[in-house]
């Protein structure tokens, strides 16, 4: 039994330091550099889309606001978390003249100022904004 709780152990300390280890390979010199200037051509390619992502730091925890346009009606929203990276697919379904239909999609990945876990997030939604909040890490 005791063997068992020193292998999820283990386990659990190799992947916290890859998930260092990558967070310090995307973060640092002209990787990152090159990933931020991607993100900027993407956003400035989706422009017409506005969704924003917005990240706040409070007190009891990370909050994170999604904002979709108005013209976004008949659609799916997909948010998944991996430790400090912050996925949000939309996807967007209209049904055209003659029965034809056009789909559409965008994914937008943030990074997280610190790693978070998706079972502990908790979601609102109001007017075109769904809220995701994580509350901080009891053993912080």
């Amino acid at each position: 039994m005791e063997n068992s709780h020193d292998d999820k152990h283990h386990l659990q300390n190799n992947e916290d330091m890859i998930n260092h280890a990558m967070d310090q390979f995307f973060h640092s010199g002209p990787f990152g550099e090159l990933i931020q200037g991607f993100q900027h051509l993407v956003n400035s390619a989706f422009s017409d889309v506005q969704v924003t992502i917005d990240v706040r730091e409070e007190e009891s925890g990370l909050a994170v606001d999604i904002s979709v346009p108005p013209t976004f009606r008949d659609g799916d929203m997909l948010v998944e978390v991996k430790a400090r990276y912050l996925h949000v697919t939309l996807r967007q379904h209209q049904q055209q003249a003659h029965s034809s239909h056009v789909s559409s999609s965008m994914t937008r990945t943030v990074i997280l100022p610190y790693e978070v876990r998706e079972e502990d997030m908790n979601t609102s939604w109001n007017e075109h904004t769904l809220t995701l909040f994580f509350p901080k890490n009891k053993h912080e």
